[in-house]
């Protein structure tokens, strides 16, 4: 996708990371906890699969043959991702799974269901190519998964790059976003109530 062709969405935070096990999913569940208490925040997984990083999406990845799934998490108890949002205050979680080549047709479809959400927290290295966040941030490992092409564009287009989340990571992201936040809110913005 054209990279001046993505579309504004301020209520989103975009978390990235330039591998597995970083610490994407601890931030995003932070994240949560911190602004579902005056926000109503949807969170949002993505897998992307690409043929050289099947191995990366779980032990059934092989059985996915669709172009999207697109599930929403119901359940609060148990290690998936999606739950583990619920868990931390998410109103509502979603797990969305496509293959690299169906990614164009898949953003259309998340748009639909995510279209009326008030705060979107998702974790995806991809999205980043379709949205333009009200931030974008990077969490770096010491491992990289990633294909090293991929995290150098990632790193140069993030908000914020983070080495290892820690509690002066954590309060400068949040800073960053309380200073702006402004303009993560839309008319009609769902807060919750005082």
């Amino acid at each position: 996708m054209n990279l001046t062709k993505r579309k504004n969405y301020r209520n989103w935070i975009i978390i990235g990371g330039t591998g597995r096990n970083v610490g994407k999913t601890t931030l995003t569940e932070k994240l949560i906890k911190k602004f579902s208490q005056t926000i109503a925040v949807t969170a949002v997984k993505i897998s992307n699969i690409r043929p050289e990083n099947e191995n990366f999406h779980g032990h059934d990845v092989h059985l996915f043959n669709s172009k999207i799934r697109m599930e929403k998490e119901t359940r609060i108890n148990g290690n998936k991702d999606t739950m583990r949002f619920l868990t931390a205050g998410a109103q509502t979680s979603w797990f969305i799974q496509t293959k690299d080549e169906f990614l164009d047709e898949t953003f259309p479809e998340m748009e639909k269901i995510l279209g009326s959400a008030s705060w979107i927290i998702c974790e995806s290295n991809s999205l980043i190519d379709y949205v333009r966040p009200g931030i974008f941030i990077m969490v770096k490992g010491d491992e990289t998964t990633t294909a090293p092409k991929e995290v150098s564009g990632l790193l140069q287009k993030a908000d914020v790059v983070i080495n290892a989340l820690n509690e002066i990571e954590f309060n400068r992201i949040t800073k960053q976003i309380e200073k702006d936040k402004s303009g993560f809110f839309l008319p009609g913005e769902k807060r919750l109530p005082e």
